[in-house]
Formats: structure tokens, C-alpha cells, sequence
């Protein structure tokens, strides 16, 4: 290791910060694996304290469902709570748990049993 920094320190400090940042996202893959494979985290009831993705996540139905089930644009701004969410449209938060769980509800009907999405 030496021999490689006394010979080429920019490379070196390159190959480094490479392995740093490809064991951070690996880590994080792992852990995201191991999050959701655990049956406790899927299918979760619907809380104020969930963002719209981990909504989909949890529930297993793709991210535009849930999009269009809040009428939310594509972009967003950010990962908002959806009491945030409910607070900002001066609706009751259980109003928009009812529509997710509504719309959840439809794909499911709609969708095969064991069909992937994207």
C-alpha cells in the first residue's frame, strides 16, 4: 500500500474514496434488504408519520399509485409526512390515509397476484 501512495497518491486517494462510497451504498442495500424483508414492515398501517414512499414500500404497490392517490405532482419537493401533507391542504390526515388505503385497495383488485411492478 505504500508502494502504490509513493507512486501514484492521487490514484490512491481515488481507488480509497471509491471503496468508502461503495461500502457505504452497499451497507445501505444490505440494510434496506434486510428492512423490508421483514414481515412487520410490509403491509404496515397507515400512520401520519409515513411519507408517500414508505407508503409504497411497505404496501408493495408502485410509487405512482401512491402519487396519484394524493394528487401529488411527480417532482414533489421532498420526502414530506403525511400529516405535513394534510396540514398543508387543511384536510384531516385520516382523509388522506383513507384514499391511500383506497387506492391500495383498488390496485390490488386489479393487479394479479404475484404481478411485479416497476
Amino acid at each position: 500500500m505504500r508502494r502504490l501512495w509513493r507512486e501514484a497518491p492521487y490514484l490512491t486517494a481515488g481507488l480509497l474514496l471509491a471503496l468508502v462510497v461503495a461500502g457505504f451504498f452497499g451497507v445501505r442495500l444490505v440494510l434496506g434488504a434486510v428492512f423490508w424483508a421483514d414481515p412487520r414492515h410490509q403491509d404496515m398501517p397507515i400512520a401520519p408519520w409515513m411519507t408517500p414512499r414508505f407508503v409504497a414500500m411497505s404496501w408493495d404497490v408502485p410509487k405512482e399509485v401512491v402519487i396519484e392517490a394524493l394528487g401529488m405532482k411527480q417532482d414533489g419537493h421532498g420526502p414530506e409526512p403525511l400529516k405535513k401533507m394534510a396540514e398543508e391542504r387543511g384536510v384531516p390526515v385520516e382523509a388522506l390515509v383513507a384514499e391511500l388505503e383506497a387506492a391500495i385497495a383498488a390496485y390490488r383488485a386489479d393487479t394479479p397476484l404475484g404481478a411485479g411492478h416497476e
